[in-house]
């Protein structure tokens, strides 16, 4: 299987006949694991084809993985960018898809989610649990008026409700969430997190970013769509 890099893992870009190429990437090796940078070295002819990749070695364990570069030719973008995949699959989670699009995923969300992923990809299960926690944190702020972010967690999210549609199972994972990140924040040898806890907290949230920040704009997009055929 091949796996989608973000633009936002493009450590450094070049541009060939008004494409735009990523030279190398910051992103998991599919065999140890390992976030490390990948230099591309892409072969190139005279006119440009529709596919282009490369074999580009690990900087840690030295091993290959293939990136494959596609989609130029029908971006009309000037110049045009394409979408970069690596094979194989690393066994790393990754963002999901579409989060870096959404306005209100701001810059402080951006950066304690992508903390959270890479803390998780090393098996820290314990600052996973709390970059969790913090990051729940950081959305209930974002989403509550002033004179609610002071109060606790747990009070946050009783409030959530009064301020965004939120359905009971919904508020269900944010407590669930909230309380696998006080278990990581709090030194007890008898309930550290482990890998498996740690990825169910992970998916939780991943669903709670979707259903916040995703969801709403591909409705409205799906709407709009069909807004555009029924006036015509």
């Amino acid at each position: 299987m091949i796996q989608f890099i973000p633009k936002e893992a493009f450590a450094q870009t070049s541009t060939w006949r008004g494409i735009i190429l990523p030279d190398s990437v910051d992103w998991y090796c599919p065999h140890c694991g390992r976030r490390v940078n990948f230099k591309m070295n892409w072969t190139l002819i005279n006119n440009p084809q529709s596919v282009l990749f490369c074999n580009s070695a690990c900087s840690g364990c030295r091993k290959l993985a293939t990136f494959i570069y596609i989609g130029f030719k029908e971006n009309n973008n000037d110049p045009k960018e394409g979408e970069l995949f690596i094979h194989p699959e690393p066994r790393t989670r990754s963002p999901l898809d579409g989060i870096f699009d959404s306005v209100k995923f701001n810059g402080g969300l951006k950066e304690a989610y992508e903390s959270s992923i890479n803390v998780y990809n090393v098996g820290e299960w314990t600052a996973t649990a709390v970059l969790c926690r913090r990051l729940l944190e950081g959305i209930t702020m974002q989403i509550l008026p002033d004179e609610k972010k002071k109060l606790p967690l747990g009070k946050q999210l009783q409030e959530l409700p009064n301020h965004i549609d939120l359905q009971k199972p919904l508020l269900t994972l944010a407590d669930a969430l909230r309380k696998g990140g006080n278990i990581g924040a709090h030194f007890d040898l008898e309930k550290t997190p482990n890998e498996n806890i740690i990825t169910l907290m992970m998916d939780l949230l991943d669903y709670l970013i979707e259903y916040i920040y995703i969801l709403p704009s591909r409705i409205d997009d799906l709407h709009k769509k069909i807004e555009e055929l029924s006036n015509k």
